[in-house]
């Protein structure tokens, strides 16, 4: 098993695209590690930079949403027709049941950038 930094890992456990990380790859996330045995396949994001980095590395169809976006941030034209196929789950900082709500396996948020250590707001 593989013991990788969470930066470096994030988006590429969720891509598949490096040969070099096999399954299961363990990542250390807050206290805690996460292990992830196969890339996850419903996927959704946080705010304008990491919704971004997902629809750039062209991970929209591993997708079911974004939050944090139209409460606080004007979308440009390029990512309104990146996210127009995707729901929004939230327009700020989703509640637990939203994210439950939408069966995800993979919620890609930042370090105080939507997660907090013992979670709340």
């Amino acid at each position: 098993m593989k013991h990788l930094p969470m930066a470096f890992t994030a988006l590429t456990v969720l891509a598949g695209v490096s040969p070099a990380i096999a399954h299961p790859v363990t990542v250390q996330s807050c206290d805690r590690e996460v292990t992830f045995d196969a890339p996850p396949e419903r996927a959704a994001s946080n705010d304008v930079n990491l919704t971004e980095m997902m629809l750039v590395l062209g991970l929209t169809d591993r997708m079911v949403g974004y939050t944090g976006i139209s409460g606080w941030n004007k979308l440009d034209e390029d990512m309104r027709a990146g996210v127009a196929e995707l729901p929004e789950l939230s327009e700020r900082y989703p509640s637990r049941e939203v994210l439950i709500g939408a069966d995800l396996d993979f919620w890609f948020a930042g370090w105080n950038y939507g997660m907090r250590v013992g979670g709340g707001k």
